[in-house]
């Protein structure tokens, strides 16, 4: 299941231009090609685990 912007930043009680401000920020600084990209680099380098 793909999580929303909307969703995140309910969770967070952020508003979504905040969210999308700290996604552009990861995605540049994995200069990754988008947020999926960003995801799987996450992964590869040990950065993201599964529960």
């Amino acid at each position: 299941m793909a999580i929303r912007t909307k969703q995140i930043a309910h969770h967070l009680g952020i508003c979504e231009t905040t969210v999308n401000f700290h996604i552009r920020n990861i995605v540049d600084k994995l200069q990754a090609n988008d947020r999926t990209h960003a995801v799987t680099i996450g992964f590869r380098r040990g950065l993201l685990e599964l529960e």
